[in-house]
């Protein structure tokens, strides 16, 4: 039974680690394979397979679901970490942050593997998102955070994850203000039309 549990470990070391930026088992997850069936090991082992083809061939949304899969019935934990950058490929960096925690929240992994994975998260966290403002009529100046001033309006200008408050004026129109908030590197776009002066428009 041992070399068998050893094989299949070795065949999803084998398939996850044959792309770059996919991750095979640790030696740490060969408990948890071994309390699982062999059936239920032989349908993980195939899925990860079906999951790094479909990554290599950029079918992510596939390659998700096939990693999914393969962690639903036993596979390690590093099928969390796959389903991160199969998310990361498809743009959708909220996505790859939460596999990346339920990754984290597994308690056996190596130093390595932790750390490599809090500064993945982190860096995703800190990724600048670009805002652009539009306003009709164009023109107007923008201000952001008290700090910053660009435009004229259209204008586009990278801003840091986190809130904001953007200020709007154009002469001989109400200035407005409006709350905004960066995340994970996500584009953010305010289209104003502007009231003429008399009211400020919060």
């Amino acid at each position: 039974m041992a070399l068998t549990r050893l094989a299949v470990v070795a065949l999803l070391a084998t398939a996850a680690c044959a792309t770059p930026g996919l991750r095979g088992p640790d030696p740490a997850d060969d408990a948890t394979l071994a309390r699982r069936s062999r059936a239920d090991l032989d349908s993980a082992r195939e899925l990860d397979q079906e999951g790094v083809r479909a990554f290599r061939e950029g079918r992510y949304a596939d390659a998700i679901r096939y990693f999914r899969s393969s962690y639903r019935l036993g596979g390690p934990a590093s099928e969390l970490w796959n389903i991160a950058r199969s998310r990361e490929r498809m743009d959708d960096p909220e996505g790859a942050a939460q596999a990346i925690e339920q990754y984290l929240a597994h308690r056996d992994l190596s130093a390595l593997d932790r750390a490599e994975a809090e500064r993945e998260a982190a860096a995703l966290r800190a990724r600048p998102s670009m805002l652009t403002v539009t306003t009709t009529p164009a023109g107007a100046v923008v201000t952001l955070d008290g700090r910053q001033t660009v435009g004229p309006t259209p204008v586009s200008v990278a801003i840091a994850p986190g809130a904001h408050t953007l200020v709007v004026r154009r002469e001989g129109f109400a200035v407005q203000t409006r709350p905004l908030e960066a995340r994970f590197g996500r584009a953010v776009i305010v289209s104003l039309e502007l009231a003429r002066a008399g009211t400020e428009t919060r």
